[in-house]
């Protein structure tokens, strides 16, 4: 399947789920007092956060609005 049959509002939610998802996890790791913290704020909090963004630019890349002239 590719990127432009999926989409822009199936990414952007995909994206925003992503980044929700990672700020809980480092909202979660700061309230959490235990070594394994740092690593859920530093690798998969950064991680999710990271990728939800990655999505996000890759969405506005790919998704290309169809030219002027084939707009009626």
């Amino acid at each position: 399947m590719k990127i432009s049959q999926i989409g822009i509002g199936r990414l952007l939610q995909v994206s925003s789920f992503l980044v929700i998802v990672g700020l809980a996890l480092e909202i979660v790791s700061l309230l959490w007092f235990h070594p394994l913290s740092f690593v859920l704020f530093a690798f998969l909090a950064a991680s999710l956060i990271g990728l939800g963004i990655l999505v996000y630019l890759v969405s506005l890349v790919f998704i290309a609005v169809p030219p002027a002239a084939n707009r009626e």
